[in-house]
């Protein structure tokens, strides 16, 4: 009776390990709204195009507001609840910076397993994580390094859009010669 009594305490304290939140600089994935945004950075450049799903709408931050050294700028998008669905961190291009990056996300987060690389001329490197909330995409090219945590809920809403022109082209009636 004792060890399922510990192995229950386990579950419930493991748990909300597993469901953790993503918080970045005070900004939490899935949770934080825009205007919780706006008390604290400015944000800069909006980019709410018409016609565009409400996933491709964002919002530029200057790296001098999050006071980390080398971070070019921040963009945060947000669906159309306001709710914060990814973040991007741009930083100078850096090998260095890179291979640091990505020992650190290697210790806090699973990688995904991925097909072997294909190079593409400006990308010199790529890798790929993910827990139950949240993905995460490190990529290295000749011009920068881009760093990308996006809620997975957000994730699926985002790449729907795309799913579903896929399927109509797919569906579509072929001209015969």
């Amino acid at each position: 009776m004792k060890i399922i009594k510990k192995i229950a305490l386990l579950l419930c304290l493991l748990s909300p390990l597993s469901q953790a939140e993503t918080t970045l600089f005070g900004l939490t994935l899935g949770k934080s709204t825009r205007q919780e945004v706006e008390q604290t950075y400015t944000l800069q450049d909006k980019n709410t195009a018409s016609g565009l799903p409400d996933s491709w709408n964002y919002y530029r931050v200057s790296g001098e507001q999050f006071n980390e050294p080398l971070l070019k700028h921040a963009t945060l998008y947000f669906d159309n609840t306001q709710t914060l669905g990814r973040i991007n961190f741009t930083f100078p291009s850096s090998l260095e910076k890179y291979k640091a990056l990505e020992e650190q996300l290697s210790r806090q987060y699973p990688r995904i397993k991925m097909a072997p690389f294909v190079s593409e001329p400006l990308r010199l490197d790529k890798t790929e994580f993910q827990n139950d909330t949240t993905h995460i995409r490190l990529e290295y090219n000749v011009y920068n390094i881009l760093l990308s945590f996006t809620d997975l809920k957000y994730r699926s809403i985002e790449k729907k859009p795309i799913a579903e022109l896929k399927a109509l082209e797919a569906n579509k009636p072929k001209k015969e010669p």
